[in-house]
């Protein structure tokens, strides 16, 4: 199988955070040409923590995108030459004021490689305390929550917890060996 060949991008929209372009292809096999959007934003990460006595630090927001206030794991975008441990560590500590004991990378990830070149990289944040309070932007408005291991299985099965971040994260922690609890969830 051969790649489309990019002739020709142009940006349709720039915007602080992310930009759409046109991409026109061409493919060399079909001998066919066809416009392609793309959605280009920074790479982001998310974080599945745990504090010291193994409950789940949980974020509670609302979303513009569907109007509804999600639950989720804590996340957010990579600043400019941030490694993504860093930005993990730093988000972690505005959105919660908890403090990560030991941060464990799971998995690096395409975002959504039909329409987007970003990735999303997962951690996991153990032993994590409070040691500040929050230092949110001035866009957030975030509410955090403890949550069981059972609980949160619980809410992804009912659909209480439907983000799709947040369930990849949770599911990519306990199947980790970092997940000392791996049976049926």
């Amino acid at each position: 199988m051969k790649k489309w060949i990019q002739k020709k991008t142009k940006v349709l929209l720039k915007r602080p955070i992310f930009s759409v372009s046109d991409v026109e292809c061409f493919h060399p096999e079909k001998e066919v040409s066809h416009t392609f959007f793309r959605l280009s934003t920074r790479d982001w990460i998310n974080v599945v923590a745990v504090d010291k006595e193994g409950s789940f630090i949980m974020v509670r927001q609302h979303r513009l995108g569907t109007d509804t206030i999600t639950l989720e794991t804590v996340g957010g975008m990579i600043d400019a030459n941030e490694p993504p441990l860093e930005a993990a560590r730093r988000e972690l500590l505005e959105e919660t004021g908890y403090a990560a004991g030991t941060m464990h990378h799971l998995k690096s990830m395409a975002v959504n490689p039909a329409i987007m070149d970003n990735h999303i990289h997962v951690f996991f944040a153990e032993n994590c305390t409070p040691t500040s309070e929050q230092n949110l932007d001035a866009a957030e408005d975030i509410e955090v929550l403890l949550f069981s291991r059972d609980r949160l299985a619980e809410m992804i099965r009912n659909g209480e917890l439907d983000h799709s971040i947040a369930i990849t994260s949770l599911a990519l922690y306990w199947l980790s060996a970092h997940c000392s609890d791996r049976t049926t969830l």
